[in-house]
């Protein structure tokens, strides 16, 4: 016989009045009832639009003692909000929202989808599920339940059915140790590690980053107060015409002249930016080598015009093979696409790690050395930043990987 869910709307409409100013969403998108009985604990999700409560920093959390029977009661939680309950038979169950970390690629990529995780004693049993999608026009059904030790699925129009196979029980599953972490615990979700440090940049870099995580978005060209100088910054320009025909597969372009690959001389760089035209989230350069300290004249010879990142691709392509560039002549070509390695051996992605596509190339200076900072918004690179210092003739040396924790779902 299914599990029933008319208490848990009950609960709903005794949920507290009073308010705090959120930290997180403003508007709860979950309700967790959660209810203690003669036979057990049990819990339900449902969806709902109350006023957020509380902050992200901590759990909200519901203790129930002894003897505190058939009382159901409530968490309304928004994106980014974790809450938990915990009976008196030493039962816990978890249940974490989180929206998609932007920047987000596709359509209504201005609304961002909700996933949630539940955790039962310490065990993983939903995660990264969907509370809500993007382009949503209207709620759809949507409830979980927990009795004894199944959960399940109450969403769909046929009744509840279980979450997991009937062998699968709680006893069997692993205790989530990032979750629930042992005496020494690693850092925790939306900390930074620094994985890769060859100068007192990334030091800096870190500063940025943990004021904010998008320091470094390309679409911001917002000039720095600090010590790092953005080369592309400042007011927009009118589109700039790239040479030789070239032009950028989507977004307009702008020309700035500085030294580019710290060889003392003064170079011509265009660059573009798109955040989300085609499916598209990137900002690509193109590179004129210059001949003179004191203003930009073009350089001769082979290696003068070069594509960032797309040439720092480990194959290191020709400007006819880069996937981020378009000319008239190639109207029938199928570019490959490109991709920075990951600057560190083991970490997943390796030679597909920042792929130009999905990339943001940001120049700026510290120091009186050029920089570059490559931030993704796809996979596998989406939590992590690299530094990297561009040298003569389209080579570069990686000097800060820096990595983001990512909340655990």
């Amino acid at each position: 016989m299914h599990p029933t869910a008319l208490w848990p709307l009950l609960a709903l409409a005794a949920a507290p009045a009073a308010a705090q100013a959120p930290a997180c969403g403003r508007t709860a998108e979950v309700a967790l009832i959660c209810l203690q009985a003669d036979d057990g604990a049990k819990a339900t999700l449902v969806r709902t639009e109350l006023p957020a409560r509380g902050g992200c920093a901590q759990a909200q959390v519901e203790r129930f003692a002894a003897g505190d029977l058939d009382r159901p009661r409530s968490l309304a939680l928004a994106a980014g909000q974790t809450g938990e309950c915990r009976f008196a038979s030493g039962r816990t169950l978890r249940v974490r929202l989180q929206q998609e970390s932007g920047p987000l690629l596709g359509s209504c990529n201005a609304d961002a989808a909700t996933r949630f995780s539940m955790w039962v004693d310490g065990r993983k049993l939903i995660g990264g599920h969907s509370v809500r999608e993007r382009c949503e026009t209207a709620s759809a059904p949507w409830s979980y339940r927990l009795e004894g030790e199944i959960v399940y699925d109450c969403s769909k129009p046929d009744g509840c059915a279980g979450w997991s196979g009937p062998d699968q029980t709680l006893s069997s599953l692993p205790v989530d140790t990032i979750e629930y972490p042992p005496d020494a615990p690693g850092p925790g979700p939306g900390s930074l590690e620094r994985l890769l440090d060859r100068g007192p940049v990334c030091a800096e870099v870190e500063r940025e980053l943990a004021a904010s995580w998008s320091a470094f978005d390309a679409f911001g060209r917002r000039p720095s107060p600090g010590p790092i100088q953005r080369l592309n910054a400042g007011d927009r320009q009118a589109d700039a015409v790239l040479p030789d025909g070239l032009d950028f597969a989507y977004g307009g372009a702008r020309v700035d002249e500085f030294d580019f690959d710290n060889d003392g001389r003064i170079d011509r760089v265009y660059s573009s930016a798109s955040d989300g035209q085609g499916g598209w989230y990137y900002a690509p350069m193109l590179v004129l080598s210059g001949a003179s300290a004191e203003s930009f004249i073009a350089a001769d010879g082979t290696n003068a015009i070069h594509a960032v990142p797309c040439q720092w691709d480990a194959a290191r392509p020709a400007l006819s093979q880069c996937d981020d560039l378009r000319h008239p002549e190639w109207s029938d070509r199928r570019p490959p696409t490109q991709s920075v390695p990951a600057p560190l051996p083991g970490i997943a992605g390796g030679d597909e790690f920042f792929r130009t596509r999905y990339t943001t190339a940001l120049p700026f200076r510290y120091d009186g050395t050029t920089y570059v900072a490559l931030a993704s918004a796809g996979t596998p690179s989406r939590d992590y930043v690299g530094i990297y210092r561009p040298r003569p003739g389209g080579a570069r040396e990686a000097v800060c990987l820096i990595r983001r924790v990512p909340a655990n779902m």
